[in-house]
Formats: C-alpha cells, sequence, structure tokens
C-alpha cells in the first residue's frame, strides 16, 4: 500500500512539474523582459498581448517586411518571422503557441515551402516536451546569470538593460543589379538546384494547416509574395507553385498570386520589398483583399 502511494506521489510531482513548466514555457517571460534580445515571434508577442489574435497575416521575412501593419486598415497583424517555414505555422497553432481567432493569410514563396530553411532555434515551438523551459532557453539565461555573477565577484555594478524597445528587420534601398546577379549564382546552387522532395514535408503541412482552419473555423486565404522581375523565375519556383496550388485548389482555398504584380523598382533584392516604398506600395495593394 505505501509502495503505491509512494509511486501515485512521484506521478502527481512529476505531472505537476511538467504542467507548471508547460505554463511556463507559454507564458514565456522573455516575452516581457528586457533584459533578452526578443526573437521575431516573441517581438510581436509583446505588441500584441492579447491572448487571442483575431487577425493573422504569417510568413516569412517576406512577409514581414512587406506589409506594413501600421498603415493597414485590415486589422491583421503582421506575424511574419525571419526564415519562417509552413511547419513552423502548423506546430504554433496545433501547440497552442498561437491562437488565432478569425482569420488567417499565408504568404508563400519557394523558402516558406522548403523542408530544410532553418528556423530561428529559439521559436518557442521548437522545443521538445521533454525538455524544461530553462534548459530550452539556455543559451540565453546562461550567459545573462554568468555575466552578472562575474561582474558581482569583480565588485562592478550590473549595466543598465538596453533593450526595452527591439523591432523586427525590415530592408531599405536596394541591393546593386551586380550584387543580385551574384546572389543568385548562389541561390541557384543553395536552393534552386535542389530537388521538390525536399519541399515534401511542408506540403503536407501545408494540408495540416489547411484542416486545422476547417475544424477551428477560421477563414484561411493564401498570397504568393512578389517576385522580382529583374530574374526570370527558376523553373523550381514555378513547380513549387504548382505543387501547392493544387493542394489549395483541392481545398477551395482562396488565394492572390501577386508574384509577378510588382516592377523591380519596388523590390531591395530578389524578394524582399523596399521598405520605403515598395512596402508602401505593396500594403495599399493588398489592403483592401486583407
Amino acid at each position: 500500500m505505501k509502495k503505491a502511494l509512494s509511486i501515485i506521489l512521484f506521478i502527481a510531482v512529476v505531472a505537476a512539474l511538467f504542467y507548471g513548466d508547460n505554463r511556463l514555457a507559454h507564458h514565456n517571460p522573455i516575452v516581457n523582459s528586457n533584459i533578452f534580445i526578443q526573437n521575431d515571434f516573441e517581438i510581436t508577442q509583446h505588441d500584441h498581448p492579447e491572448e487571442v489574435w483575431d487577425k493573422v497575416f504569417f510568413g516569412n521575412s517576406v512577409v514581414l517586411s512587406s506589409y506594413i501593419e501600421k498603415r493597414s486598415r485590415s486589422g491583421y497583424i503582421n506575424c511574419g518571422i525571419d526564415d519562417g517555414v509552413v511547419t513552423d505555422l502548423r506546430d504554433m497553432l496545433y501547440g497552442g503557441w498561437m491562437k488565432v481567432g478569425r482569420e488567417l493569410v499565408l504568404g508563400l514563396n519557394y523558402l516558406t515551402l522548403y523542408d530544410e530553411f532553418e528556423t530561428n532555434p529559439t521559436y518557442i515551438w521548437h522545443k521538445k516536451w521533454y525538455q524544461p523551459y530553462a534548459y530550452f532557453e539556455r543559451d540565453r539565461f546562461y550567459p545573462l546569470i554568468t555575466g552578472m555573477y562575474e561582474r558581482l565577484l569583480a565588485g562592478e555594478s550590473v549595466p543598465p538593460m538596453t533593450y526595452s524597445y527591439q523591432e523586427k528587420h525590415v530592408y531599405h534601398g536596394r541591393v546593386s543589379e551586380a550584387a543580385l546577379a551574384d546572389k543568385m549564382k548562389e541561390y541557384q546552387t543553395e536552393f534552386f538546384d535542389q530537388p521538390i522532395e525536399k519541399y515534401e514535408k511542408n506540403f503536407a503541412a501545408l494540408g495540416e494547416v489547411i484542416s486545422y482552419c476547417k475544424d477551428n473555423n477560421i477563414r484561411l486565404r493564401v498570397v504568393w509574395m512578389p517576385w522580382n522581375p529583374l530574374f526570370e523565375k527558376p523553373a523550381l519556383i514555378n513547380e513549387v507553385h504548382r505543387r501547392a496550388d493544387e493542394i489549395l485548389r483541392a481545398n477551395n482555398i482562396e488565394t492572390l498570386d501577386l508574384e509577378d504584380s510588382f516592377g523591380q523598382e519596388y523590390f531591395y533584392d530578389t524578394g524582399h520589398m523596399n521598405y520605403d516604398f515598395g512596402s508602401v506600395r505593396f500594403t495599399e495593394y493588398i489592403d483592401n483583399w486583407l
């Protein structure tokens, strides 16, 4: 009897610790702290502390830098994240890391669907269920703690924290045509020469996102983000677009194709808009549709 009670007590303690750590991770104190450099999702959470985001525009850095939330009348939150892919969105939704109310718009390009595109490891949905929150955030917690400890031992004062307000990265100006041509050569090897099989996980994740939205009465729409017409689109981009469109059409998902809708003068590089006028034009263009 005592052994059974001990086992029950042990299980209860483990469950309580697991539940508490899970709640800590979902609360994520880094979001409201001024002593850590925040990732893009944490910046969005800080700017929008409400538990449910009614309208969300998700994508990678192309969405992040093209859609100017403050200039839009649509009410959509810009949840663009650096190097974001569709598997990120799936994990955010199914893991409860992001709660969407009524509307979700997904900005797609070839990189949003590329399986080997490494996203920021500090995004909270990358935390394994068995990892304690403090362990997952060790690369941010440990330097802070050891740095403060070393200063105190040396009799030095701890400097004031300097991260009181943070912003996501946007793109000003324009990359020269010569530099872009060199970049395209790099992309050819890194991305465009890859087989379509390296997109299968994100194609599957797109279907899972569609299912989630249907099950939760969320209106899902898709935008194909602009491509700089200075360069001809590689065959792989067209194939990725075609494969994703098959999934979207099969599920009656409304799409807006803006891949070929903007002149090269609006771009910073191959996909990011120039924030000073390209992003302004993009936001105006898409606002009524949103």
